[in-house]
């Protein structure tokens, strides 16, 4: 690296003792052996300032290369020479730039971020009034209304959570929680549409407590649960928990329309919908997205199994007390 970057002035050496000792050869005046001591006199003069030079600027060099950050400009050693010291200069002039960009394009998202929860929060005042206006409607009319205020409630806490997530680690309250009226409250939400759907729940808890944040785990299972709601008709959806090597296994288990094996996947993925049914528009493909980020971050894991045609079957495995402390203490 050091020969790289100083190749022209070893050119220009060269070139000098190759002039000095043509001169010597043309000029018969001059003796052979001057001109020789000439030569060898600056070649040692040129290798010893080389040497100091390479030594002098070998560690600083030597650690500008390991940079991946510029924040670890504080991680470089004392500069020695002078292009040393004006490099290090630039680099903190840069790095001041990056971060008041930074700090500019931060307030702009947070701007953004308050305006939207700010939005959404003035949109539950009318889905109130909304949910209260359609308890005076009855019949088919009714079904139809509810299942479109509820797509729609969903819709937002999509955006409710999206917002939160980056900061979820602030978020979370870790504590000992009964799955029961967890899953009911998510069944609760969805009821108008099982009763369309005829659809029942087959609810077995052997494990009926866990450690976790409430409010998180409801918005997975409502994920999951309004999942096996959509695809299923006519049948019953098992719920059910219990201890698998020392951690609570949670399992809801349809027997819907089930997920193709080149979907199963990309499941996972922000914005993915499914190839079957690919003009459905009433999916957003982010549900299951931000349920897997926030199971992530819970040390929650999440196992999907399926067969297409034959239904799914969604597997929440509980972190064990040694990583819930860990999650605590973030």
């Amino acid at each position: 690296m050091y020969f790289t970057q100083h190749l022209p002035w070893w050119l220009l050496f060269i070139l000098i003792n190759a002039v000095t000792l043509g001169i010597g050869l043309l000029d018969v005046s001059i003796s052979n052996l001057s001109i020789l001591y000439i030569v060898v006199i600056n070649s040692i003069i040129m290798v010893l300032f080389a040497i100091w030079q390479y030594a002098s600027g070998r560690h600083y060099e030597k650690e500008l290369m390991k940079m991946n950050d510029i924040e670890d400009i504080e991680s470089l050693p004392v500069p020695t020479t002078r292009y040393q010291r004006a490099l290090q200069e630039r680099l903190l002039r840069v790095r001041q730039s990056h971060n008041d960009r930074m700090d500019q394009e931060s307030m702009k998202t947070k701007e953004n971020m308050d305006e939207m929860t700010r939005w959404i929060h003035d949109m539950k005042m009318p889905m109130t009034t909304l949910k209260l206006l359609m308890d005076d409607v009855d019949g088919q009319r009714r079904v139809k209304l509810l299942n479109e205020w509820q797509r729609l409630e969903g819709m937002l806490n999509e955006m409710l959570y999206m917002k939160r997530l980056p900061n979820i680690q602030n978020d979370l309250y870790i504590e000992t929680a009964e799955l029961g009226p967890i899953i009911g409250r998510s069944i609760q939400k969805l009821r108008t549409l099982c009763m369309e759907k005829d659809i029942g729940f087959d609810i077995t808890l052997s494990a009926p407590e866990v450690k976790t944040d409430v409010k998180w785990l409801s918005f997975i299972l409502d994920q999951i649960i309004t999942n096996s709601v959509k695809y299923t008709e006519d049948d019953e959806i098992e719920i059910s928990s219990s201890m698998v090597d020392g951690a609570v296994s949670l399992t809801v288990e349809d027997h819907g329309r089930g997920i193709r094996p080149e979907d199963l996947p990309r499941i996972f993925e922000s914005g993915f919908t499914s190839t079957s049914n690919h003009g459905d528009g009433q999916s957003t493909g982010m549900g299951l997205y931000l349920a897997n980020q926030a199971a992530e971050a819970m040390h929650l894991d999440i196992d999907v199994q399926s067969e297409y045609g034959n239904g799914t079957k969604t597997t929440l495995t509980f972190a064990q007390q040694n990583a819930y402390h860990k999650v605590k203490t973030m």
